[in-house]
């Protein structure tokens, strides 16, 4: 009888020891999945409290390569001064230059070197052109690489470096030339082909929040978008300043290997540059009317508010892969397409 009672102890014992291990494998299984779900940054603050409440949180730091072209119409926010160095227009008088024209003042911008003030005897001439005579457009090209980081489950923060290679075409009407007290005309255009190149830093933030409007119904994303970046060229006397802000609304799709977010929504931007510099006549239709011609001018975006569409495809074992692309349309054409890394 004792003999038939160790096997019986053994096997209580072992049933005993086997649900305890269970329990345990248990408890340590849930400790692993709290710790896997804590990102070494730390970040976001207050995420642990967004997943309690059922919020599916991204990887929260992440690392992308941007690239995006557009192009823009733009206005001149002053007068476009000149200053006509030989031919017809250079011996036309011989006022003081168009930089200290349109920023009076010893020093007026430290950031770019005064034009020298023309001699009249050298036959060099500044004047001006209404700005409502001036008709520019541009084409922008660019690379941008973005590091961001999740601070809070529902705020977003981004740094950008990047270049750009770009273009403006300036078509200055000549009908009407201010030159000091007087007003003279020409019946000619003057174009200008500008290309440049620029680097850029920039930084943002995003807010990103959902909600239900009706149960049962996939969430509602909304998206609010804020950015300034600052350029500085090098083969133009240029900086250009872009201030950025977007909203967009939508939602998320369960789709193979992933998840899409389709958005739309409303777009400002407003580009500002000042562009001064120095062409040559020669060898073009206007040769003869100046052998160079000095220019600056402060221009602006004609529009800045735009509509778009976008898309988000994330991917990979934990959506660590990200592909970007809107499309920017109404006022101005705008691609951009992206590749994103969450670490």
């Amino acid at each position: 009888m004792k003999q038939s009672l160790l096997p019986a102890c053994a096997l209580i014992t072992g049933l005993f020891s086997s649900l305890a291990h269970s329990q345990s494998s248990d408890v340590l299984a849930q400790v692993e999945r709290e710790k896997n779900n804590a990102h070494w940054s730390g970040l976001p603050v207050f995420g642990d409290k967004a997943r309690e409440l059922g919020y599916d949180l991204p990887i929260p730091v992440g690392f992308g390569i941007y690239m995006n072209t557009q192009e823009v119409e733009y206005i001149a926010e002053n007068d476009f001064n000149i200053v006509a160095n030989g031919g017809t227009m250079g011996r036309l008088c011989g006022a003081s230059s168009p930089r200290s024209q349109a920023r009076p003042g010893p020093n007026p911008s430290p950031d770019r070197p005064p034009i020298e003030k023309p001699d009249p005897a050298s036959g060099s001439c500044a004047m001006s052109i209404p700005a409502d005579n001036v008709g520019i457009t541009g084409k922008d090209d660019s690379i941008q690489l973005r590091l961001d980081a999740w601070v809070f489950p529902f705020m977003n923060i981004y740094g950008l470096a990047g270049y750009t290679r770009g273009t403006k075409d300036i078509a200055a009407d000549l009908s009407v030339l201010n030159i000091g007290d007087k007003q003279l005309s020409i019946d000619a255009t003057l174009p200008l082909h500008l290309e440049y190149e620029a680097y850029n830093l920039g930084l943002g933030t995003v807010l990103a929040g959902q909600f239900e409007v009706i149960d049962g119904m996939r969430p509602i994303i909304v998206t609010a978008v804020g950015a300034v970046t600052n350029s500085w060229t090098t083969t133009t006397d240029s900086t250009i300043r872009t201030s950025i802000g977007a909203l967009r609304v939508g939602q998320r799709f369960d789709v193979p290997y992933g998840k899409l977010t389709v958005l739309g929504g409303y777009t400002y931007q407003m580009i500002k540059q000042n562009v001064s510099g120095s062409i040559s006549l020669k060898d073009t239709p206007l040769d003869g009317l100046a052998d160079t011609i000095d220019f600056d001018v402060d221009l602006k975006s004609k529009e800045s508010s735009n509509m778009a569409v976008s898309a988000v495809y994330d991917f990979g074992d934990n959506k660590e892969w990200t592909l970007f692309a809107e499309y920017g349309f109404l006022n101005w054409n705008q691609f951009t397409f992206s590749l994103g890394r969450r670490f």
